[in-house]
């Protein structure tokens, strides 16, 4: 008797994690995979911003644990389906949101512009010396292309100069309290004329260097003549 007991156990465990329709109790839909799930399908917003790399990495993390806590204890959870589905989309959308970013800075650059980012125009921490890459750009006055967002100013268009700072948290600030390595200060050329933008902009021209910056003022300039 408790051999064939044991043995119908046996073959309901083998049915019901199989999913062929057999059912033993209730069992729990795993709240890490339908989270996994939910976050993966935010994976598209790192388009607008990369901080929104949060949502794939935690929709993996979610359904990599959502799935072994499924595998581990079949007769207590349940949501495989979602736990997978977050694991898939968060890295297929994610890898496909990456590379569209990588392709659009750096392989959409204008002919004859050099792409730089904010990161790089800030000094050597120990020296405090400008990058080399840097200063020779300055130095040469070639055009550089870089990304970032418009300081809110009184004029929405026909604006011939903005400040162009790293990221949207320090529109949210005076431009006192902001570093000036996070600034550029902007000026169009000829009849380029820049529309004001809550999203990301990218300015391309001349580099300057403002070697002495006062209090508020940017350590950069560019004489703009490309507004995107």
């Amino acid at each position: 008797m408790a051999q064939e007991f044991d043995k119908s156990i046996s073959t309901i465990t083998k049915e019901e994690i199989s999913g062929r329709g057999i059912t033993v109790g209730y069992r729990a839909v795993s709240i890490l995979a339908v989270i996994a799930f939910i976050l993966s399908l935010f994976t598209p917003l790192m388009l607008l911003s990369n901080w929104f790399i949060i949502f794939p990495l935690i929709g993996a993390v979610c359904g990599i644990f959502g799935l072994y806590n499924i595998l581990s204890c079949p007769f207590d959870y349940t949501g495989r389906g979602f736990a997978l589905g977050g694991i898939i989309f968060s890295f297929v959308l994610g890898i496909a949101a990456a590379g569209w970013g990588v392709y659009l800075y750096y392989f959409n650059i204008p002919y004859g512009y050099t792409a730089v980012s904010f990161a790089e125009l800030r000094p050597d921490g120990r020296t405090n010396r400008l990058p080399d890459h840097i200063a020779k750009l300055a130095e040469e006055q070639r055009k550089v292309y870089i990304r970032g967002f418009m300081y809110p100013g009184g004029q929405l268009s026909g604006i011939q100069s903005f400040v162009l700072v790293r990221s949207q948290e320090h529109c949210k600030f005076c431009t006192t309290q902001l570093n000036a390595f996070d600034m550029i200060g902007v000026f169009c050329v000829g009849e380029l004329r820049a529309q004001f933008r809550t999203k990301a902009v990218h300015v391309g021209g001349v580099l300057y260097i403002n070697e002495n910056p006062r209090y508020g003022e940017p350590a950069y300039f560019i004489d703009a003549d490309l507004f995107r």
